[in-house]
């Protein structure tokens, strides 16, 4: 495959594609299985009744999941993630070392947009997957946008699968632990998988559309660092000689 870096240092990178694809492949043989179907299908309805059931006569966390499945949630979580990878470049005090990660960064959130794109024209523009989130599918569920009488929030959709928002989060959070320092990365990871549970409470995912949507987020993450450009985005600056 000639997109792959084959430098030794990047073994890791090759490994990264590797299993992140034979996961996907995995995952999707398992769906696709009549016996192992039912299973997962029952997890799905398990963990969603779970955490939906949890709200119930509980105002506090019903407002609390609530406005954070609201749309202006997401701009909230784009503001952080710039704030996060900011604070990175910050807390990296080698001037060389700086200048390769802002590279990093520059160059993770413009795959970033590409992955995104194509995500979505894969599943929704090309095989027009539909699949109803579980608030449509399951009774009785505790509606969001129903108890707290907001339109707004977002607790159903008809085309869940796959979760975008896991994508997001995943590829972002992967993609900023490997451009910061430990005391931005842990809190980054933190802060991402926090923000993968809203959709979870409110009905708009279910389980498994979350899980693939991580799996595909490692995916593209290991395209994206096997391609040749980040070879150039993690070579070192040359020092400016001595005068």
């Amino acid at each position: 495959m000639m997109f792959l870096n084959v430098q030794t240092e990047s073994s890791w990178q090759q490994r990264l594609f590797w299993i992140s694809h034979l996961f996907l492949i995995t995952t999707v043989v398992l769906w696709i299985n009549p016996v192992t179907f039912p299973v997962l299908q029952h997890w799905d309805f398990a963990i969603f009744k779970t955490l939906n059931d949890s709200l119930e006569a509980r105002p506090f966390w019903q407002q609390f999941w609530g406005t954070l499945n609201h749309p202006l949630e997401s701009k909230l979580t784009l503001i952080i993630a710039g704030i996060f990878n900011l604070w990175a470049l910050h807390a990296t005090k080698d001037p060389n070392r700086r200048k390769i990660r802002l590279k990093q960064t520059i160059y993770f959130w413009i795959c970033f947009e590409i992955g995104w794109q194509l995500q979505n024209s894969i599943f929704h523009q090309l095989l027009h997957v539909v699949r109803d989130s579980p608030s449509l599918v399951l009774q009785p569920v505790i509606k969001l946008s129903t108890v707290l009488d907001n339109p707004l929030i977002k607790d159903s959709s008809s085309t869940s699968f796959p979760s975008a928002h896991a994508f997001s989060l995943t590829y972002w959070a992967s993609f900023t632990a490997l451009s910061s320092p430990k005391k931005v990365a842990i809190p980054g990871i933190l802060f991402a998988s926090f923000f993968c549970l809203p959709r979870l409470f409110g009905g708009a995912h279910w389980f498994s559309d979350v899980f693939f949507g991580t799996l595909l987020a490692f995916v593209w993450l290991s395209w994206v660092l096997n391609m040749p450009w980040y070879r150039w985005v993690t070579k070192p600056t040359p020092q400016s000689p001595r005068i």
